[in-house]
């Protein structure tokens, strides 16, 4: 195999992995028992803005209700009632994510971080409403 061949396959298989990255979901204990379905969103700390969605995984909560992918989380601590992650998007698009767990259906999530540089904080209680 020629130089250029083995750097070919070297960009192959770092491409292939770094795929692999981009969109593991930590599993963290805190969000044990979570479900994929139809969530309930209440801002807390500005009016209360309610609104619904389907969530076919918790990224959605972790990057704050934004949309963001091709994100890599970093697990910084992980409790059965509650966790924190750092995350870097390929947009450019960075936070940090506090989560409280109250029940198997009902958690609380602190989101803060930078996006298009700009910074955004929030608050949101999600309670699971049913299937989708």
């Amino acid at each position: 195999m020629s130089i250029g061949r083995k750097n070919m396959a070297l960009i192959g298989i770092l491409a292939a992995s770094s795929g692999a990255a981009w969109a593991q979901v930590p599993a963290l204990r805190a969000l044990q028992g979570f479900q994929a379905g139809q969530w309930q969103s209440k801002s807390l700390g500005n009016g209360g803005d309610v609104q619904s969605q389907c969530l076919p995984n918790v990224e959605t909560m972790l990057i704050g209700s934004r949309a963001a992918p091709q994100c890599v989380f970093t697990t910084i601590s992980d409790e059965e009632d509650g966790a924190v992650v750092t995350y870097r998007c390929a947009s450019g698009r960075s936070g940090r994510t506090a989560i409280r767990r109250d029940t198997a259906g009902i958690f609380v999530i602190d989101a803060q971080g930078l996006e298009a540089g700009l910074p955004f904080a929030s608050r949101t209680e999600w309670r699971r409403t049913g299937s989708c």
